[in-house]
Parts: C-alpha cells; sequence; structure tokens
C-alpha cells in the first residue's frame, strides 16, 4: 500500500492587478501619426518648392543670357522673370523620340516627342484654338551643340516664339524642357515643309505649265498673313524660306524656325552683332550692302520664296557665283520667270525685289492680293471667305 502526504494552504486567493502602459506611451500613440503626416508633408513641400526653384533657376539661366545680350528691355525681363514658370515642361512630362528623327541642322537635330498632360502654351492662352496641345505628338528641337552662336540662335528663337504666342499660321513654342541642363523646345508639329512639297510635284508636272495654283495661291496667302502677324509683334525674321514653311496634310502653312530673328526695335547694323550664317540668296540688297533688315527685308525674301514655290523648289541663282551676287542686284538684275508662274504671279515677286526698301508691298497688302486672287478660282473661293 502506497502512502503519500496531503499539504492543504488555507488563504484568500487575491488576483494580479491590470498593469496600465506608461504615460509616456500613451503620449507617442497619440502624437506619432500626427508627426508622421507633419513630416511626409514636409518633405512633399520641400521638393516641390525644389522643383519650382530649380524651373526658376533654369529659366533664370536664359533670362540672364537675354539680359546680357540686351535681347529684353528691362520691363520684358521682369514680365519674363514673372512668367518664368509659363514656359517650363517637366522633365516627366515630356518623352523624346531619338529614333524618330525629322531633320538635322547644323546645330540642332528635330525629334518626334509626346507631352503628357497640358502644354504651357495651353495652360498660358487658354484659347480653344491650343486645346488641342495636351497628350499630343510635338515636334522637339535638340541642341547638337552649344557654342556662342547656337546659343544666341536658341534665345533668339525662345525670345520670338514667346512674343508670338499663337496664330494659326505660325509654328507654335509649347514650351522648353531641360535636359541635362540645356534647353530643348517643344513645338507643334506639322507633316512637311513647302521645299519638299513643292519639289515632289517637280516629277510629276514635268513638261506642263499648269501647275495647282489654287494651293500655291492659299499657301503665299497664309504666309504673307502670318507675316502680317509676325511683323506687328516687331520682330524680323531673316531666314523666310521655303524650307521654314511647314504644311499640314490640309496644307495650312505655318512659319517656323525663327532662330536669326530680330527685334524691329534694336538696330542691327555691325557685322559683330550679326549671325555669321545668313542665306545670302533670300538676302535684300541693303541687307547684303549694309547688313541693315527690317520687315522690307523680309518683304524680298517673301518673293524669293515665291520663285521657290513657282520653279518647284529651284536654287535661286543657281549659276550665279556669290561674289558676283551684289553686283547683280545693283545693276537691276532679278530671278528671272519661272514657267509655272503668271505674268501677274511674276509682277508680284518682282516688285518685292525693288531696290528701295520703301516701294515694296507691305505684308498686308501681299495677303489681300493673293485673296483677291484665290478668288478667282473656284474651289479656294468658300475657303477664303470662310477664314476672313
Amino acid at each position: 500500500m502506497t502512502r503519500g502526504v496531503l499539504i492543504q494552504y488555507e488563504g484568500e486567493f487575491v488576483p494580479f492587478a491590470k498593469q496600465s502602459p506608461p504615460k509616456s506611451y500613451l503620449l507617442w500613440e497619440i502624437l506619432g501619426p500626427i508627426l508622421a503626416i507633419i513630416l511626409i508633408s514636409s518633405i512633399l513641400v520641400s521638393c516641390y518648392y525644389y522643383r519650382v526653384r530649380q524651373k526658376e533657376k533654369q529659366m533664370d539661366f536664359i533670362i540672364e543670357v537675354m539680359e546680357r545680350q540686351k535681347r529684353l528691355s528691362p520691363e520684358e525681363i521682369e514680365e519674363l522673370k514673372e512668367k518664368r514658370d509659363e514656359f517650363t515642361i517637366v522633365k516627366k512630362n515630356l518623352k523624346i523620340y531619338y529614333e524618330f528623327p525629322l531633320g538635322q541642322g547644323a546645330s540642332s537635330s528635330v525629334y518626334v516627342g509626346f507631352i503628357y498632360g497640358k502644354s504651357p502654351l495651353m495652360v498660358a492662352t487658354g484659347l480653344i484654338e491650343t486645346q488641342r496641345f495636351q497628350d499630343c505628338k510635338v515636334a522637339v528641337k535638340v541642341p547638337s551643340s552649344f557654342g556662342q552662336d547656337e546659343t544666341e540662335q536658341l534665345f533668339r528663337e525662345i525670345d520670338s516664339m514667346k512674343k508670338i504666342g499663337y496664330n494659326e499660321n505660325v509654328i507654335c513654342m509649347l514650351g522648353i524642357c531641360f535636359l541635362n541642363e540645356k534647353p530643348v523646345i517643344a513645338f507643334e508639329l506639322a507633316d512637311k515643309n513647302l521645299l519638299s512639297y513643292v519639289s515632289t510635284l517637280r516629277e510629276t508636272i514635268l513638261g506642263q505649265i499648269q501647275a495647282p495654283v489654287n494651293i500655291f495661291f492659299s499657301i503665299l496667302w497664309q504666309i504673307a498673313r502670318g507675316m502680317q502677324y509676325i511683323s506687328s509683334k516687331n520682330i524680323v525674321h531673316r531666314d523666310l524660306a521655303a524650307r521654314n514653311v511647314l504644311l499640314t496634310d490640309s496644307f495650312n502653312a505655318k512659319i517656323s524656325d525663327f532662330g536669326l530673328s530680330l527685334c524691329a526695335d534694336l538696330e542691327e547694323k555691325s557685322s559683330s552683332s550679326t549671325p555669321q550664317k545668313l542665306p545670302v540668296k533670300w538676302l535684300s540688297l541693303e541687307a547684303l550692302l549694309n547688313k541693315v533688315f527690317s520687315v522690307k527685308s523680309d518683304v524680298w525674301a517673301f518673293g524669293v520664296l515665291m520663285f521657290e514655290v513657282f520653279s518647284f523648289g529651284a536654287i535661286p541663282y543657281k549659276d550665279v557665283v556669290l561674289k558676283d551676287l551684289v553686283e547683280m542686284l545693283r545693276n537691276g538684275d532679278r530671278l528671272e520667270c519661272p514657267k509655272a508662274a503668271s505674268e501677274e504671279t511674276y509682277e508680284i515677286m518682282r516688285s518685292c525685289w525693288q531696290e528701295d526698301p520703301e516701294a515694296r508691298p507691305t505684308f498686308e497688302q501681299l495677303s489681300e492680293r493673293f485673296r483677291e486672287m484665290l478668288k478667282s478660282t473656284t474651289m479656294a473661293y468658300g475657303y477664303v471667305e470662310g477664314r476672313k
């Protein structure tokens, strides 16, 4: 038989008391989320203002260069500083497709691009016509070199495009973006240039005198209207040529390439302030002799552009040596009448090449002249009346 011992304890059972958390723990439980929200908000605000300041620094760089070159008046400098954010495209909102080049020049290349969201031009103007410039394909001009001449041309273009804003017959600047501290310019996208268009007609119309004059007159009318608007902004283009007029599929003409443009209220007569690369065969006599540029020298270039159109892209003064060009023009010799041009059309060209600048027609007169000529073509009559 097994024996055991039984022990009995007599007393009162007291349960353990529930412990309360420390007061400091409760404080952090309340303040922690609040501090986290404040911290996150501070970071977001700091990032926003950092991006804004970066934009300001980038635009300050442009403003500083323009100011040094005396490209803008003090009032315009202040206006540009106030509106510097209007021009800038955030880097993430611009995509450049380098595999799809549109063209290449001596100092820059142009590629197809895409703007995500609203373009700065659309926001700045608020026009119905600019509402299409959002989430859209664009043309992006990327500098390939950035020397003194190239820098000056780039800032001339930015300055001129800022003043022009939006016009249906001028290619518009949608904004500026900075890639690796260098500005690239986003423009509205067109389909082709005027020179390539008329050149493609050369073979199809070879041996024929008849040309699509209604289309030619419509294009020239639009160019004259665009140049009338440009001159109203006190801008001299200085590089008006068929290669610098872009066309849409519906033959809307748009003047482009303002890299050589000049403010009309700034006299530019000395060789030191004149760009070395100028389109000699499109220059007026006074520009060749004295480096004097005005809206009247643009009218001369318009006459040469007319020659390009009606000769289907022929090179002006093809058989003339450059050193003989000035003497030829001083003697009164001018480009011959293209076979596709009528006497009336050639008379307009000749009027643009008057030696006396004041004897040349204005762009307003040229616009009205082509409008009247368009009226005589039944295909374009309704189009002209609709866009009075």
